[in-house]
């Protein structure tokens, strides 16, 4: 007979209560995504506007052709997972066994008297194939979770970190698979519930039956019977078959193919009647649905609440228009996005500028990072070295797109990136290397040579990024055709000769590989330069001129801001 989840008042009020806990976390974290102020101008919009224009779209949707693009993106983005299929095929099988497994435990086991129960009228939990697919579920959810931990030993470093809402992910989830298949070979092997269940439903047949049927369910079934002083023969376990088809069949399919379980049962063998003593399937038992109802009760405020942030997410940005933006909707969306994230790493891998974190070492310049800090400048008072160092490592994102394209949870990291910026200006933190300017190519060449032998030769670090400009195979095939030059829209925007770019792509190339790094460096086209990728994409040499003039750029800012921190600390013009 299987242990009714409702069985006692203390397991009712504990249901009763996690489940209080959990609606009301789920309730606050959803009202945070209208109360926070997350980009720019978005103090200027009510919360009653921003929940107005949420429930407008909705209602816009629900009766549009949106439907069908909704019900596309549950079944490929949600529960297929595909975006991560794309780029990762090790996370993504990962992902599908833990999604899948746990979910069909939750539907099957857990919620079996109000969904499998339903769907099967001659549901029991003892019977094929439900036994046989409780444990395969639970191996799903095994597996996957050994994959995680294999991937967070194995991929340590910037773009995965393991903090503490991955370990408590990683251990509840252990704690109830675990004792749910210690559970089932604890009841397995009891005498006890078998006595239990042969009282319950057993009728008496004829004489001997009964140590019949204990003797075929001993060596069939797994169940250690300290009251059986009987020799097993062929012939007793042949009448407790029979006895058994009969009597029990109907409800109790052979032990053997709960796989997991039954092995657990054989293991623990020689100290079943002990256990069983001191009722080891109980105690199992409350720990397995208490820990059930801590993951639930903690479920809004861990880890697992992306599970009802992503889907939202990945339809919402799927549907919305994204040329258009609408203040009142966008503020709570950019919050809500928020709680999607998971803090994966896939945008900070995929990310075009991460060469330039190994160079500068500022944590702001990673799209994983960046997304926490959005969320902390919405909610608390930073200081002014805090906020340059944001502002620096969010105005050398090329928002190329590549990050949101990638996102598993769909969100729009470019919109979170612009809306930043934005905000950044407004409180007094533009563009950091606006002080570039100041002087020109040939004038930042005579700074750096000054500097460098008033510091001894010492020179920028090395060794901590890619060093294409320092590579002379990479500009040599540069035949200065100036197809770089003809299609560069910052050169076509300057015509007038007082802001015309001074050095043009093509002779930035020449410069590099006349070893002029620094007459390069100075250059107002490597710091106007939109990262459009026009010139590389049309170069006949194929030579990588926006990476090339990207890099040089930071590689110029690390240095020039070294120079101009030292001038302005003397309180002079030069530092030379």
């Amino acid at each position: 007979m299987v242990q009714p989840l409702l069985g006692s008042s203390f397991l009712t009020a504990c249901l009763y209560m996690s489940l209080a806990v959990c609606m009301f976390g789920i309730l606050f974290r959803i009202g945070r995504w209208f109360a926070m102020d997350i980009g720019p101008r978005a103090t200027r919009v009510s919360h009653a506007k921003r929940i107005s224009a949420a429930a407008r779209g909705i209602m816009k949707t629900v009766f549009s052709t949106a439907l069908l693009k909704i019900f596309k993106l549950l079944i490929f983005d949600i529960l297929l997972q595909t975006r991560i299929l794309k780029t990762d095929l090790l996370r993504w099988f990962m992902h599908f066994l833990m999604f899948f497994g746990f979910t069909m435990l939750l539907f099957m086991h857990a919620l079996d008297e109000l969904v499998t129960g339903k769907v099967f009228p001659g549901y029991f939990s003892t019977l094929d194939p439900f036994q046989f697919l409780r444990n395969l579920f639970g191996v799903m959810v095994v597996i996957g979770a050994g994959i995680a931990v294999y991937r967070r030993i194995r991929y340590r470093g910037p773009m995965l970190r393991t903090g503490f809402a991955d370990r408590y992910a990683l251990i509840i989830l252990a704690i109830i698979i675990t004792t749910g298949f210690m559970v089932e070979g604890a009841k397995i092997a009891s005498e006890r519930v078998f006595d239990r269940m042969t009282g319950d439903f057993y009728q008496q047949g004829r004489p001997g039956d009964d140590v019949a049927l204990k003797a075929f369910w001993s060596e069939e079934y797994g169940t250690v019977f300290n009251s059986l002083n009987v020799d097993i023969t062929p012939e007793i376990i042949l009448r407790g078959k029979e006895v058994n088809k009969r009597k029990c069949a109907s409800c109790h399919s052979g032990s053997r193919t709960a796989f997991v379980s039954f092995r657990i049962a054989r293991a623990i063998r020689p100290g079943a009647v002990s256990l069983d003593s001191a009722r080891a399937d109980i105690w199992l038992y409350y720990i397995h649905v208490l820990s059930c109802f801590v993951g639930l009760a903690y479920f809004p405020f861990s880890k697992f609440f992306h599970l009802i942030a992503d889907p939202i997410s990945i339809i919402v940005n799927g549907l919305s228009d994204k040329k258009h933006v609408n203040q009142a909707a966008a503020a709570p969306r950019r919050a809500m996005e928020l709680d999607a994230c998971t803090a994966c790493g896939t945008c900070s891998r995929y990310c075009s500028v991460e060469p330039v974190y190994r160079m500068m070492r500022n944590r702001e310049i990673q799209p994983m990072n960046k997304i926490r800090t959005v969320q902390l400048i919405a909610g608390k008072n930073m200081s002014g070295a805090e906020l340059q160092t944001i502002s620096e490592g969010a105005f050398i994102c090329t928002t190329c797109f590549k990050c949101t394209e990638v996102c598993p949870a769909g969100i729009n990291l470019q919109d979170q990136w612009l809306s930043s910026r934005e905000a950044l200006s407004e409180i007094g933190y533009p563009i950091p290397h606006v002080w570039v300017k100041k002087f020109n190519a040939s004038e930042w060449s005579d700074r750096i040579r000054n500097y460098e032998s008033s510091r001894n030769g010492v020179a920028a670090v090395k060794g901590r990024y890619y060093n294409l400009t320092g590579d002379s195979d990479v500009f040599a095939p540069c035949i200065q055709c100036q197809t770089c030059t003809n299609v560069c829209p910052v050169v076509a925007a300057r015509t007038d000769s007082k802001n015309a770019v001074d050095i043009t792509p093509q002779k930035i190339m020449n410069l590099l590989r006349l070893g002029l790094n620094d007459l390069a460096m100075g250059s107002r086209m490597v710091w106007d330069c939109a990262t459009c990728y026009q010139c590389q994409e049309n170069c006949p040499q194929g030579i990588k001129v926006t990476e090339i003039i990207y890099e040089l750029k930071n590689r110029a800012y690390v240095r020039f801001r070294t120079i101009d921190r030292t001038a302005r600390n003397n309180d002079t013009e030069d530092p030379c």
